[in-house]
């Protein structure tokens, strides 16, 4: 077993060392190409020297088609005429690739007569379109500040680019401060309503749902960067506008259903056994041997409730329905027990279900319900939120 598994990393180890990046040559994918090939001829020949030296041709041919296409690209995109937005984060790419590219050259010891020819660094190329990208950034998120009091969404946009600029070019413009400037306008403020009056529960349980309801909200997180949830009270908004407003209410209760249901099923010894005799000449009886018999029931009691809430979002402008949404729970508690008519043989050996005696009461049951309710209603505004 050692000497196979000794063996299987030998083959291993000589079919990664044969690679010489001619097959990623081929396809075109010459980053990978001169990656492979340079990693062949740090290696050294080995105990095979398949793809040792083709490496290094591999290794010029992929470098310089490479080096034209990166280039290709950095000056389609570095062009004037070109339409796409952000286009100098797609330069910086292209010169992270290069430098890659020329990094993985350079450990070929052999390459540098070939190599003198091209650059060794690209990092002020870099450091270039990183502020041309941070340029980009930042003019779009001067124009989108000009509406921040009168659009939302802009006022967003203007934050996340501010704070892209920021990544490509620390405090670019003073962009941190502007962002943290723009970001009040940039929230979607929401205010959780109380609880609609229902007849499906009591007045003082739906209060209290509320209530349990709001502190939970306010425990969690916000749904996202970009949204503030706020209790029914005169501080919310924080002294901004309210965009929009969560309106619920109980729509159904299935308070206590009992049921119960039954089934029979004919039962039978494993083993046979005497019920009879009986004689198969003058002289001569047998013994009958069968297997017995008898009637089991299961009964089974059932006791469930259930309790659904809507919810909707409405614009608290215009009164126009955003989303709508619904939670609800079901709590089940069951027993079962079993009766036996016949021979008891046919039971072999089993003992009868026993039942349980003490279902739940119809508020244990409710508070089950109510508290995972509580759960599943934060759970869906933020799913409704988490994107925004």
């Amino acid at each position: 077993m050692i000497r196979l598994f000794l063996f299987s990393g030998m083959i291993a180890l000589l079919m990664s060392a044969c690679s010489s990046g001619k097959t990623a040559l081929q396809r075109g994918q010459y980053d990978v190409a001169v990656r492979k090939a340079a990693e062949r001829l740090r290696q050294g020949p080995g105990l095979s020297r398949r793809g040792h030296g083709l490496a290094s041709l591999v290794l010029e041919k992929a470098f310089v088609r490479g080096y034209e296409q990166h280039q290709t690209r950095i000056r389609r995109l570095s062009s004037s005429e070109n339409p796409e937005p952000f286009r100098w984060e797609a330069v910086h790419a292209e010169y992270e690739a290069l430098q890659a590219l020329t990094d993985n050259a350079l450990k070929c010891t052999t390459c540098a007569d070939w190599l003198t020819s091209y650059p060794t660094s690209y990092s002020a190329r870099q450091l270039d379109t990183r502020e041309l990208a941070a340029a980009d950034r930042y003019r779009v998120a001067e124009e989108a500040f000009a509406y921040r009091e009168t659009d939302r969404r802009a006022a967003k946009e203007a934050y996340l680019n501010y704070r892209k600029a920021a990544e490509w070019v620390p405090n670019y413009r003073q962009t941190l401060a502007k962002s943290e400037d723009v970001l009040p306008f940039a929230i979607l403020r929401v205010v959780v309503e109380p609880l609609g009056a229902t007849n499906q529960i009591s007045p003082t349980d739906n209060l209290h749902l509320e209530g349990m309801i709001l502190r939970e909200i306010g425990r969690n997180p916000a749904p996202s960067a970009f949204v503030r949830l706020y209790a029914p009270t005169e501080y919310a908004g924080d002294g901004y506008a309210i965009h929009e407003a969560v309106q619920m209410l109980v729509t159904d209760y299935d308070d206590y259903n009992d049921n119960t249901s039954s089934s029979s099923t004919t039962v039978y010894s494993n083993q046979t056994y005497k019920v009879g005799e009986k004689k198969i000449n003058d002289s001569t009886t047998v013994d009958i041997m069968e297997k017995v018999s008898g009637t089991l029931t299961t009964y089974r009691r059932e006791v469930s409730a259930g309790l659904t809430l809507r919810l909707r979002a409405v614009d608290a402008e215009t009164g126009r329905e955003l989303w709508n949404d619904a939670v609800w729970e079901t709590e089940r508690w069951a027993t079962e027990w079993q009766t036996f008519s016949g021979d008891d043989r046919a039971l072999n050996g089993s003992s009868l279900k026993s039942a349980n005696l003490f279902p739940p009461s119809r508020w244990s049951l409710y508070d089950e319900l109510r508290d995972a309710l509580v759960s599943d209603v934060a759970r869906c505004l933020r799913r409704n939120y988490e994107r925004d």
